[in-house]
């Protein structure tokens, strides 16, 4: 049995993926192959390097082998049109985000031409669910956002053709740091108006222009280039000494992994979620996350972290801190605890398979 995984857009984040995915499928006993965007062979100790499928051996897939599309794209529609046409194999995706509407991402802070972005990536998406034997909802509010998408489907079909199977990871923790290791408040990911990066930009420059929080520093760490508007306001919170900054340039899997074992909490409190790749990330590593009213199912307050309200005052983000600080030990082994149980593969491979061969 053979598996070819696709991901032919690149994103570090989204690097954890394909690699848990192929370590579910490696242990079915199925041979995996990978369709990738070149950067993922760049990636330093690339793990996809040695792995890469050319385009006929995606056609020539037979009964019994998967096509999986984790990520969508153009060049994945496009080769996906061949695929179903000359292959017999079995197409998967992964749909992370269905479209809810275009006023959605307007209120949420996008621009006119990012919301008709967006509106373009969801026709791709939507067309290769149209392709798709099995489609991949990651959270249940992606899951209830499809469904209400799909209610001209007979149920009984739906059910057998979609599913809500959580976000998957390969374990890359080696040991849990102890509190004394973890100094930073941390921003890891995707710069966009609905992370709420000018908040926590915010309220972190608050803590440093009056002090607060002195035994903490601040953490921001992106691939996207942070915009021109905010270049002043961070260099100064830089020449503080309390601000670290990686930004512009993708950092690897493994400089990831560490920000996240030296982070004392992460910043997941985004002003519109769906399903967040940074939370699962950070419970991988124990690692509590500030959270807001927005954030997914996988989030107790007090219990993985501590829930703040939008455009919260400098006085509730540092009782948040304080709390985490105080009951840090109980709150980390939370965090450790829900990410095994359900974001590991080993823990979401019995469900996976029983989905895709129903």
């Amino acid at each position: 049995m053979r598996a070819i995984l696709v991901s032919k857009r690149f994103h570090p984040g989204h690097y954890s993926h394909l690699l848990a995915y192929s370590k579910l499928l490696s242990s079915e006993g199925f041979q995996i192959r990978f369709r990738v965007h070149q950067n993922y062979s760049n990636l330093p100790q690339s793990r996809v390097r040695d792995y890469i499928a050319t385009f006929s051996e995606s056609l020539s897939l037979e009964r019994g082998d998967i096509y999986f599309i984790i990520f969508p794209s153009f060049a994945a529609l496009i080769e996906l049109l061949f695929v179903r046409l000359l292959s017999s194999s079995l197409v998967i995706y992964t749909l992370h985000e269905p479209f809810t509407s275009f006023r959605s991402y307007r209120d949420s802070g996008f621009s006119w031409f990012k919301s008709f972005r967006v509106l373009v990536i969801s026709i791709v998406s939507h067309a290769i669910c149209s392709m798709a034997h099995k489609v991949i909802l990651p959270s249940e509010k992606a899951y209830s956002c499809y469904l209400n998408a799909q209610r001209n489907n007979p149920s009984s079909l739906f059910k057998l053709r979609c599913a809500k199977i959580n976000l998957v990871f390969e374990d890359e923790s080696t040991g849990m740091p102890s509190l004394l290791s973890r100094d930073c408040i941390s921003y890891i990911g995707t710069i966009a108006e609905d992370h709420a990066f000018d908040q926590f930009l915010s309220l972190i420059n608050a803590c440093i222009s009056g002090n607060h929080l002195p035994c903490c520093k601040f953490l921001i760490a992106t691939r996207s280039s942070i915009p021109g508007k905010y270049h002043h306001l961070i260099q100064s919170c830089v020449s503080s000494g309390r601000l670290i900054v990686y930004s512009g340039v993708p950092l690897s899997n493994h400089k990831i992994n560490t920000l996240f074992r030296q982070s004392l909490v992460v910043w997941n409190a985004y002003a519109r979620s769906m399903q967040s790749g940074v939370l699962p990330k950070a419970y991988m590593f124990a690692t509590p996350v500030l959270a807001s009213v927005h954030t997914s199912e996988y989030f107790q307050d007090g219990i993985h972290g501590a829930l703040i309200t939008n455009y919260c005052s400098l006085e509730e983000f540092k009782q948040a801190i304080h709390r985490i600080q105080s009951n840090f030990f109980a709150i980390s082994t939370n965090c450790r605890n829900y990410y095994l149980a359900h974001f590991d593969y080993t823990a979401l491979q019995r469900p996976f398979m029983k989905f895709i061969f129903s």
